[in-house]
């Protein structure tokens, strides 16, 4: 499965907006679940999509209104079995993830079109494309912007500095593409990108 890019690309979209919380039921037993939210429904219903073709399981979709916010898209599923997977086979973190989530160690090894699925999925929720063209990846773990900004390097030798943001309590890292490097990293996605992107 880790050579799939399919799983590739889910773990690129969980990566950023996706998460394993530690959470207990009413009667203190330890809830184990898989979540995945977004604004866009497409997003979700494409990680409901690659999750079930994936692990052969279904997880539940819902929408939460939020007032005077866009509506929450969320993907839920329940699983000992899964989220134990999730953790200790693709490695992503329990808890919150958004200071320690990095890039899996399979995917940094592995071969070019895997990099760019996860590097897609990550673009869908971490990164943004500006209206002049250029590319932006933001987020809290600065492990997982150094690991985004080595793959970038080992695919289109494009070498980015890595800047930092205080904001009050909050601190974020940022890789700023220019409009040309974006054109080059784009037109190198998988075949079918330009159909998710048009979500962005």
């Amino acid at each position: 499965m880790k050579k799939e890019e399919k799983l590739a690309l889910l773990l690129g979209m969980f990566a950023g907006d996706g998460c394993l919380p530690i959470k207990h039921n009413g009667e203190g037993y330890r809830n184990y679940q898989i979540a995945f939210y977004n604004t866009n429904k497409r997003y979700v219903l494409l990680f409901s999509s690659l999750f079930n073709n994936l692990f052969k399981d279904c997880g539940r979709v819902y929408c939460r209104k939020r007032k005077g916010r866009l509506p929450l898209w969320c993907f839920e599923k329940y699983s000992k079995k899964l989220a134990l997977l999730f953790n200790e086979k693709l490695e992503m973190p329990f808890g919150k993830k958004a200071l320690s989530v990095f890039i899996p160690s399979f995917i940094k090894e592995a071969n070019h079109k895997i990099k760019k699925h996860f590097l897609l999925g990550l673009i869908m929720t971490d990164g943004g494309i500006r209206k002049d063209g250029s590319m932006i990846f933001h987020c809290a773990s600065k492990q997982l912007i150094d690991d985004v900004n080595k793959v970038i390097k080992d695919i289109w030798n494009i070498n980015k500095c890595t800047k930092k943001y205080i904001q009050g309590k909050f601190t974020s890292f940022q890789i700023n593409l220019n409009r040309n490097e974006s054109k080059l990293v784009l037109e190198n996605m998988p075949p079918w990108h330009n159909l998710v992107l048009r979500g962005l």
